[in-house]
């Protein structure tokens, strides 16, 4: 039976709401496909339905935008690259790094350095946060993304 567009989107959703409550883990298929109570095809048909991309690769680039809005953050004490790479469930922090390198056309660090600069830089001087986070693509788009669909 084919599903309708509707009932994709409400499969993506629970997929989002169960893997925004778990960030600190690796990405696991069958963990969220027993949670959205589907299986792998049907995850997979409704993130390409919904999002043009697999689950997989989609919800690595959620994460990668989100370590890239925590490196650039210019208030307070900023975490390491590594504790913000292990903080969003990325286990293997090269590929962390190339992934981030591939979709934002920088390593991890120097984002982190530069918005540690911005911060010793008066307000007038510094990079407005939009600017600083915007990736070369959008989520869905982003390539080289942990290397592989899973």
């Amino acid at each position: 039976m084919a599903r309708q567009p509707g009932q994709y989107q409400r499969i993506v959703d629970r997929a989002l709401r169960v893997t925004g409550r778990h960030t600190e883990e690796p990405i696991r298929i069958a963990k969220i496909c027993h949670a959205a109570g589907v299986s792998p095809r049907t995850l997979l048909r409704a993130f390409r339905a919904v999002h043009g991309a697999a689950p997989y690769r989609y919800l690595c680039s959620l994460r990668l935008l989100e370590a890239r809005r925590i490196l650039s953050s210019t208030a307070g004490n900023s975490p390491t690259v590594t504790e913000v790479a292990t903080r969003l469930g990325f286990v293997e922090l090269g590929r962390f790094a190339a992934a981030y390198r591939a979709a934002f056309g920088e390593c991890p660090s120097d984002t982190l350095r530069r918005s540690s600069r911005s911060r010793h830089e008066s307000p007038a001087h510094s990079t407005p946060a939009s600017q600083a986070i915007e990736p070369r693509s959008e989520p869905k788009r982003c390539a080289a993304l942990c290397s592989a669909d899973r």
